[in-house]
């Protein structure tokens, strides 16, 4: 659970978070939603108000993976905002911005599945 190889996912998964939210408040990185679909555009202007909550969210969620504090729960809650960023990527169709949503989702699934053991008590 604590290898090196699960360590370093984790803290790469938190600096992650941590990056890409400050982005957003910051722009020190070029970003952007790119085309997209219509629909696509009409739910970021129905939520814009409430990205910077995510964004700080995020940043929260970056720096307990990256401490190392209540790994296990921050996981879980992070798994449906991964789904969410996976969904609207793919809606999005811009495949050249779909790798962050990747990377995270792939860095979120294996940790889940690293801490297996821990989760297995909620399925009995």
């Amino acid at each position: 659970m604590n290898t090196k190889p699960t360590s370093i996912a984790r803290i790469f998964l938190g600096l992650f978070l941590v990056v890409y939210a400050l982005n957003m408040f910051l722009h020190f990185i070029p970003a952007g939603y790119g085309d997209m679909p219509e629909e696509a555009r009409v739910f970021i202007d129905a939520v814009v108000a409430y990205l910077p909550f995510l964004y700080l969210f995020e940043i929260i969620i970056g720096l307990f993976l990256i401490f190392n504090k209540w790994t296990s729960l921050i996981l879980i809650v992070l798994f449906p905002l991964t789904v969410a960023f996976l969904i609207f990527n793919m809606v999005n169709w811009d495949f050249r911005e779909f790798w962050p949503a990747l990377v995270v989702a792939f860095l979120n699934i294996y940790l889940l599945i690293d801490r297996k053991e821990k989760y297995m008590p909620l399925f009995d």
